[in-house]
């Protein structure tokens, strides 16, 4: 079988490549290399000679509006969740997964599910200017503590009510809130506010960011 001959590689790229690879990124365990193929690189490179349209890409399914909530509910400060139209999918950022990203080091050693992780994480960072990754809100755009002390305005019992505020303020507001809710049995009213709550925030990244939704 006669080799694709290669192409040039743009002068900012300075890498390894083969037949199949215009930028092989790194090789698996087992010795098989991983990267861009000339295929995705004539992709990318008609995509940059391309008028730009300012359109996203279209959007594969209407997301779900629980699947949004569930995803803001895990996140922590040191990660960011995607949603990628054109495909649906929830993809996990983290500073971790950045840095390796960013550096040209192997990933031989570790396991094949952080391996794409890593490598989908480029991917975000390649593309976050097309449209298709959208961030969801982060914990400071959700602020917990305003949704706690809307759910202790919302108590009828006015003892509970002020307990309960009382439980928020000063430091440790987080545990001893907790703590609170379940020693008044309020604490399936909470989950039911919190839900609602983050659901008003989904519905609003939604309609910001053109994102067709479902209940």
């Amino acid at each position: 079988m006669k080799k694709k001959p290669k192409k040039r590689i743009p002068e900012q790229i300075v890498t390894d490549s083969d037949e199949h690879f215009a930028y092989i990124a790194g090789y698996t365990a087992g010795g098989a290399p991983y990267g861009v193929s000339w295929e995705e690189m004539e992709a990318v490179e008609r995509s940059a000679a391309a008028p730009s349209t300012g359109e996203p890409p279209l959007q594969a399914t209407p997301v779900s509006l629980n699947d949004i909530v569930q995803e803001m509910q895990i996140l922590f400060d040191t990660m960011t969740v995607y949603f990628k139209r054109s495909s649906g999918e929830f993809i996990t950022v983290t500073d971790e997964y950045i840095h390796a990203a960013e550096c040209d080091e192997s990933l031989d050693d570790r396991p094949e599910w952080e391996q794409e992780a890593i490598r989908m994480t480029a991917d975000v960072l390649a593309r976050e200017d097309d449209g298709d990754y959208v961030p969801l809100p982060t914990r400071y755009d959700i602020h917990e503590y305003s949704v706690m002390e809307r759910f202790c305005h919302s108590v009828a019992n006015p003892k509970i009510s002020n307990d309960l505020f009382r439980s928020i303020t000063g430091r440790g507001a987080f545990r001893r809130f907790k703590d609170a809710i379940r020693r008044h049995g309020v604490e399936d009213g909470w989950y039911r506010f919190k839900d609602e709550a983050y659901k008003e925030i989904a519905l609003g990244w939604c309609k910001e960011n053109s994102i067709v939704w479902r209940e």
